[in-house]
């Protein structure tokens, strides 16, 4: 089985990007007010666990550089779209699916990445640039920059308790872009990790989900199976029960019929 997720064959061309889609587009279209509400966080977080005043001079000084390399990213990618759409002839449709193509990502976006990167590694140990490697890393996966969006991710060495939120969106944008290198060991380590913790239960039907897709790429479709069927058993009414219903039936598809 190939190591590369294979969109189109599952039926869920969005799936795959889900958590990685909601934390940049958000961030994508309501940056200012996110940027607050992050630097109030790490304002009323550094209070609440006693971080102090040089820690949070820290985090606003962090959120404050991360702040300009990131708007001009977004103007450039803004700017970019806009020449993309000027140029489609009418009744024409940019198609979603489309690979970016390098030389777009080297010309347009690449040295405003790089400022990004250098930011996040000025301030690494700071939750701010742990939530700007996870923004600049979805932003990657969209440009199809497998290994830089993996290497953009790993540039943050702030850790967070296992039962904080920014915790689980980094497990699982770490094995939402191990699975798109291929790298189905770790992806599997970061789902783990998520489900071990009650407290990232939210992300657990996902991380189930993404589990069985794992098992999948490895060839063991009977883990994966079970994968799946737990999904719907404890996570009925969601959406990754509903995809994991939809595998199930495409492996039952797959499977030779005996006799």
């Amino acid at each position: 089985m190939s190591s590369k997720i294979d969109k189109d064959a599952l039926k869920t061309p969005d799936m795959f990007l889900s958590t990685s889609d909601k934390i940049f587009n958000f961030v994508e279209q309501h940056f200012k007010t996110f940027l607050t509400v992050v630097v109030a966080a790490l304002v009323a977080g550094g209070a609440y666990v006693g971080m102090g005043y040089l820690q949070t001079r820290k985090e606003l000084k962090a959120a404050e550089a991360l702040y300009v390399p990131e708007a001009a990213l977004r103007k450039t990618e803004t700017g970019f779209r806009e020449e993309k759409a000027k140029a489609l002839k009418p009744g024409d449709k940019e198609k979603k699916s489309e690979p970016a193509k390098v030389e777009d990502y080297a010309r347009d976006y690449a040295p405003t990445v790089e400022k990004i990167k250098a930011a996040i590694k000025d301030n690494d140990s700071t939750r701010a640039a742990m939530v700007s490697a996870l923004t600049l890393s979805s932003f990657l996966l969209q440009q199809k920059q497998y290994s830089a969006a993996l290497e953009a991710l790993q540039l943050a060495k702030f850790n967070p308790p296992s039962a904080d939120l920014l915790a689980g969106f980094w497990f699982m944008q770490s094995g939402l872009v191990n699975l798109e290198n291929g790298q189905t060991g770790p992806a599997i380590e970061a789902y783990d990790h998520v489900l071990k913790s009650d407290a990232l239960k939210a992300f657990h039907p996902e991380a189930l989900l993404k589990l069985g897709v794992c098992s999948e790429l490895k060839g063991d479709t009977a883990k994966a199976r079970e994968t799946y069927e737990r999904l719907g058993r404890e996570f009925p009414e969601t959406e990754a029960a509903q995809n994991a219903l939809q595998f199930l039936r495409l492996m039952q598809m797959k499977t030779p019929k005996q006799g």
